[in-house]
């Protein structure tokens, strides 16, 4: 199969990747999928459902392989990674491209195919295609590799939403309660592959954006997510021990958290200014009297210890854009200026859907709630009106009328926040 791939993707640039309209009438498409041949049928079904993601779809796979390739090879550049944090990143994929050659190509090829059905359940639905079709059957790969690609692709969100904010350690229990991911905890070497195979797949995909910037800080705080999660998943079969891990750790990095929305995990340590601290300051100091009537009390660690602690169990669903427009009125995707203003608004969200969600737990305490953020239109088109209309009067009203539901199959809930209300009045 590498064989394959490096003679369709070497003759490739990553320029023509970015900007073909043509990718899925090349050759190269074409001779890629006799690789895969029972995604064919899948294929022709998600561009009758949805060309323009099946597109979407394609280009990222195209630059996946390609980047991968790159780095294997020890040829891939980037402008904001050194040549130390590239030799560490290629050192991670070889450690885990040598013990079974074919599985990060896999996982490569089939982790987005549920996006053509379900754009944000994508991972549990490209799960549920390759599990019901028995799609990892023709490869040469045993019982065990076949579950640990399965659960990668289903999980293959974990690691970078835990580094933006968007989720917590406390999200492990997601797959603490999966049945099907046990038989993968019983044995400690599967566990460090699947958090192994998990970390450097993260770094491709991510790099599978042309407009992806990566910078040497992620190689040591990656580093420090997946020694974390592999201490929780170690705990295993104590699950009580494993949960009280992940609280703990979920409680260590709440200023990180909190601090995603002014893209912490990006920019940290970029520019002399843009330190841990620096930020972990301006999530203090946008605490105001403006949510006074939310608490007594309008110092951070009070808030932090009173109102925050239940934060671990709550998962943000595609957040990212949403959690930045509470913090500073607009999504944008550079580093915030030395004398930014933070809106009080992040905080008050935080408390008020803190407060509301361990009203609705009631004995149920430790389970995972989801958070899903609706009635928005493309980020691109929030104006000036929705950024006035956005305070903790209005935070709270969506909140309170939010509707949840519990999902019995994960056994987790799941909370729908609509923001239709703002945008169309």
């Amino acid at each position: 199969m590498i064989e394959q791939l490096e003679k369709i993707f070497s003759p490739l640039e990553l320029s023509w990747i970015d900007t073909s309209s043509e990718i899925v009438q090349s050759e190269a498409y074409c001779d890629l999928l006799p690789i895969f041949p029972n995604l064919e049928d899948i294929f022709q079904e998600g561009r009758v459902k949805d060309e323009d993601e099946f597109q979407r779809t394609i280009r990222h796979v195209f630059r996946l392989f390609k980047i991968f390739l790159l780095l294997k090879s020890g040829n891939f550049t980037h402008d904001t990674l050194s040549s130390e944090s590239l030799v560490a990143i290629k050192e991670k994929l070889l450690n885990q491209h040598n013990k079974k050659k074919v599985i990060i190509p896999i996982i490569l090829m089939y982790h987005d195919i549920g996006r053509m059905y379900d754009k944000k359940e994508h991972p549990y639905q490209s799960y549920q295609l390759i599990s019901k079709r028995n799609m990892l059957e023709q490869y040469n790969i045993s019982d065990t590799e076949q579950l640990l690609i399965k659960k990668i692709i289903q999980y293959h969100l974990l690691f970078a939403t835990i580094y933006t904010g968007e989720s917590t350690f406390y999200g492990i229990s997601s797959l603490l309660n999966d049945s099907e991911f046990n038989a993968l905890l019983t044995d400690k070497e599967n566990i460090n592959r699947f958090i192994d195979l998990l970390e450097i797949f993260t770094y491709i995909d991510i790099l599978g954006y042309s407009y992806a910037r990566i910078y040497d800080h992620y190689v040591n705080y990656y580093d420090e997510i997946n020694n974390k999660l592999k201490d929780i998943l170690n705990s295993w079969p104590d699950k009580e021990k494993a949960l009280k891990k992940a609280k703990e750790y979920s409680q260590e990095w709440i200023e990180w958290r909190t601090a995603g929305a002014l893209r912490i995990f990006q920019y940290v340590n970029t520019e002399p200014y843009l330190t841990k601290e620096f930020y972990f300051e301006k999530i203090k100091n946008s605490i105001n009297i403006d949510i006074k009537g939310l608490t007594d009390h309008l110092e951070w660690d009070i808030i932090k210890e009173n109102h925050l602690v239940n934060t671990s169990k709550i998962q943000l669903k595609y957040g990212l854009a949403m959690i930045m427009l509470f913090a500073l009125g607009k999504f944008f995707r550079g580093p915030i200026r030395e004398d930014q203003q933070i809106s009080s608004n992040l905080i008050a969200f935080w408390v008020l859907l803190s407060k509301e969600i361990t009203i609705r737990s009631k004995s149920e305490n430790d389970l995972l709630w989801n958070v899903h953020f609706t009635g928005l239109p493309n980020w691109w088109k929030w104006d000036r009106k929705f950024k006035k209309e956005l305070n903790s009067e209005n935070l709270e009203l969506i909140i309170k009328t939010g509707l949840h539901e519990f999902d019995e199959r994960k056994k987790e809930f799941n909370l729908y926040l609509d923001f239709s209300s703002i945008f169309n009045s």
